[in-house]
């Protein structure tokens, strides 16, 4: 009599069929997925300083022209200076919300810029009518090439 052998499941080939092609998308996601990363670091980093950069003008337009004397948490609604993430000028991915403070002429110049992360605000300290914000790294943007500190 012959008896009919219903093993069900795979066999060890199609599993490493299957191994494979996974293998072979996995190769090509990965490098896609990193520039993602890298492009949405650099979405934050420029709305983050948008917002910073919103939040003086406000201050300015409530204090009838006159910018805050030191960027604090005080001029955000939550209490806090949101904190921006980007590479410094060695490619380190620095995460901060620390802000240095400038000369006191309301520009920031490049030599200002300390590569620690965070912030860079300069303002005129004799009449406080001039600002400046900047993010504090002479890394680049991977997205356009740019220095952090030149947007």
């Amino acid at each position: 009599m012959l008896r009919w052998n219903n093993k069900k499941g795979f066999t060890l080939v199609e599993l490493v069929i299957v191994i494979a092609i996974l293998g072979i998308l996995a190769m090509y996601a990965l490098p896609k997925y990193q520039g993602i990363i890298k492009e949405a670091r650099s979405s934050e980093a420029q709305a983050q300083l948008g917002s910073v950069r919103s939040a003086l003008g406000i201050y300015y337009a409530k204090n009838h022209g006159v910018y805050p004397a030191q960027l604090d948490g005080t001029i955000f609604a939550d209490g806090s200076v949101p904190e921006v993430e980007v590479t410094d000028s060695n490619g380190t991915v620095v995460k901060s919300n620390a802000v240095a403070t400038g000369n006191g002429d309301g520009v920031v110049a490049s030599s200002e810029v300390t590569d620690a992360g965070g912030w860079i605000y300069d303002v005129k300290s004799d009449t406080y009518d001039k600002a400046d914000v900047r993010i504090n790294s002479k890394g680049t943007d991977p997205v356009t090439g740019k220095y952090w500190y030149q947007y």
